[in-house]
């Protein structure tokens, strides 16, 4: 199993309180709902770059 990092956040109330919700709604916990809301934007992130090399690399002559 791949080791895991601790991070600590400081949340505006709103934000928390509206992640908590979304967590319950999920059955998560709202360490496990951050945890995969970070893994997804780090993969969307790294997807939108490989495109970007990919584009950038067709369009040398």
């Amino acid at each position: 199993m791949p080791s895991r990092m601790r991070v600590t956040v400081t949340l505006p109330e709103d934000v928390h309180q509206a992640l908590s919700e979304w967590a319950e709604e999920e059955d998560r916990t709202l360490a496990n709902l951050l945890s995969h809301v970070a893994a997804k934007a780090v993969r969307d992130r790294q997807e939108r770059q490989e495109q970007k090399k990919d584009e950038s690399e067709s369009d040398r002559p």
